[in-house]
This record gives structure tokens, C-alpha cells and sequence, in this order.
């Protein structure tokens, strides 16, 4: 079986490969007792009323993810001494900025968002400079808790024909979900167009209307000529961003997205449409893959 390979792309670019085949290839070794990685962290929600016995269920909070990792500077193989290596594993960390850890196996390869949440640890027991290798340890935080793939999935339909004189053209854009974790999906769409785009619930009842949200599609206000609008489902997010900077969203008239797309879900065909548009114009699909491993769970 292949080693596991860990590898740092840092704020500049610039790839640490820590563990696996070229580990050490900057200078820099991955050390033991790395936490934090492994599940999305993850705080349930349970609450009681008076002379209830145990308690009820109220939900849960994905959490953000606190990483602590050792890493090992060293002399390398050319004549970089441990100084010099050290300081350019520095030099690629922020507070600010995120970096990416990438791990790969034989089945997957994934990485996950993060920046220094305090300063490095450094507690040598003898001069780094006699023994040109020493530990430094990095408290890490990642904001967005989950792994991702390289690529985001796309799909695109394009409207076979002129709809300019009010008439309506359906069609699909494929979709799946084989991660553990729920996939908020973006549609963008170009140029002058009225879109339709579906919000189907899944049978998610967070808003208590999953039955009668079950195949809901939402008509949403004509683009206007030039512009782009990303339509991103999360509802976290700014849910429609014009490249021209208008106030796209102030025309929807309080009409949002409400559900993602369920864990393990198979490839589907969702509902699109477009009418007031021009021959060949497309809505496109796109969504990333996230997980709350950095392996596994497919």
C-alpha cells in the first residue's frame, strides 16, 4: 500500500512535501501526534424542560476545526541548513491568508483551508544550529471545517433556441452528492435572460414545508444584457452577485434558496429554465465536494 502524502501549499504558492514520497524535500518533516484533522468537530444541542426525564434533541453546530501539528526544520540534502528552511516554512504562513494542507491516498485527495490562529511554538533542548534540526509546533485554525477536492463539479445546459418571444425552454443539469456532508449548489448564469432554477427540498423539513417544497423551481428577475449573475443556494451566502455590481438581489423580492443537496445522494437530473433569452444560452451548475475526513467515508 502507498504512504499516505501529506503536503503544505502555503500563502505564496510554494509546496512542503511533509510525509510520504518526497517528504522533507524543503527541509520540513511532518512530526507525531498531529490533532485534529480526522472528523468535523461538532457541538450537539440538547435541551429539557422542568421534571423531563433526560432530554431532547435541538440540533447541532459544525464547529470551526483547531489543528495542532509538530513539524521537524532541518538541513536538506542541497545547502539550505535548518535556519534557512525553518524561516521559509514561516514565511508561508498568515493569520490572515489561508494555506492548504493536502493529504492523498490511494482513493482520494483532498485538502482543507487553514491559518496560524497563534504564534508558533519553538522549545529547542539544544543549539538548532549545532544540531541543524529542531521542532516547531503550529497551532492552526480552519475556519471552513471541511475537506474538499481539487475541482468543483460542473454541469451546463444551453436553451436550443430563441425565447425572446416569451416562450419557455426546459431542460436539466446533472448533480450528486457521494460525500457525507450537505452541498449548497451554484448556478451561473450570462447574459440577458430570465431563468428558472430548482430549490427541491429533499425532504429536508427545516423550514416544515419539505412535502410541499418537494419539486419547488423558483422564476427568478430577468439579467440584464451583460451581466453574470452567480445564484450561490447557501443560505449563509449572498445568494445572487452581479459581475456588474447591480443590485440584483433587490429584485427577488425577499425570495431565497432554502436546501442543499442531501449526503450519499445519487446523480439526478434537476429542473432548469430560461425564457426572454437568446439561442445558446446556458445555465451552469457548479458545486464543490466537501467531507468531514480527510479520507474515506465514500
Amino acid at each position: 500500500m502507498p504512504d499516505t502524502l501529506v503536503e503544505l501549499e502555503d500563502i505564496r504558492g510554494n509546496w512542503f512535501t511533509l510525509a510520504g514520497p518526497g517528504q522533507g524535500d524543503r527541509g520540513i518533516v511532518l512530526g507525531t501526534d498531529v490533532d485534529g484533522i480526522y472528523d468535523a468537530p461538532v457541538k450537539t444541542i440538547h435541551n429539557s424542560h422542568a421534571f423531563q426525564t433526560g432530554s431532547t434533541y435541538g440540533g447541532k453546530r459544525n464547529l470551526q476545526r483547531d489543528i495542532v501539528f509538530g513539524v521537524y526544520a532541518h538541513h536538506d540534502d542541497g545547502d539550505k541548513n535548518w535556519s534557512f528552511n525553518d524561516s521559509e516554512w514561516r514565511k508561508g504562513w498568515s493569520y490572515e491568508q489561508d494555506c492548504k494542507l493536502w493529504i492523498t491516498t490511494e482513493d482520494s485527495r483532498r485538502y482543507l483551508k487553514l491559518r496560524m490562529s497563534q504564534h508558533p511554538e519553538f522549545k529547542p533542548e539544544h543549539d538548532p544550529n549545532g544540531t541543524q534540526i529542531e521542532k516547531v509546533v503550529m497551532t492552526c485554525v480552519a475556519n471552513d471545517p471541511w475537506w474538499y477536492e481539487k475541482n468543483d463539479v460542473t454541469d451546463l445546459w444551453e436553451s436550443p433556441t430563441s425565447t425572446l418571444n416569451g416562450s419557455i425552454n426546459y431542460g436539466t443539469v446533472s448533480v450528486s452528492n457521494p460525500t457525507d456532508v450537505p452541498i449548497w449548489l451554484k448556478y451561473v448564469v450570462h447574459g440577458a435572460a430570465k431563468p428558472m432554477l430548482p430549490d427541491f427540498s429533499f425532504g429536508d423539513d427545516r423550514y416544515e414545508r419539505a412535502e410541499i417544497d418537494a419539486d419547488r423551481k423558483l422564476w427568478l428577475p430577468k439579467i440584464t444584457a451583460g451581466d453574470t449573475i452567480v445564484y450561490d443556494t447557501d443560505e449563509e451566502a449572498d445568494q445572487a452577485t452581479s459581475r456588474l455590481k447591480i443590485p440584483y438581489w433587490q429584485q427577488m423580492d425577499g425570495v431565497t434558496f432554502c436546501y442543499p443537496i442531501p449526503p450519499y445522494t445519487k446523480k439526478i437530473q434537476l429542473p432548469v429554465g430560461m425564457t426572454l433569452a437568446a439561442a445558446g444560452m446556458g445555465i451552469q451548475v457548479r458545486y464543490p465536494r466537501p467531507w468531514s475526513r480527510p479520507w474515506g467515508l465514500q
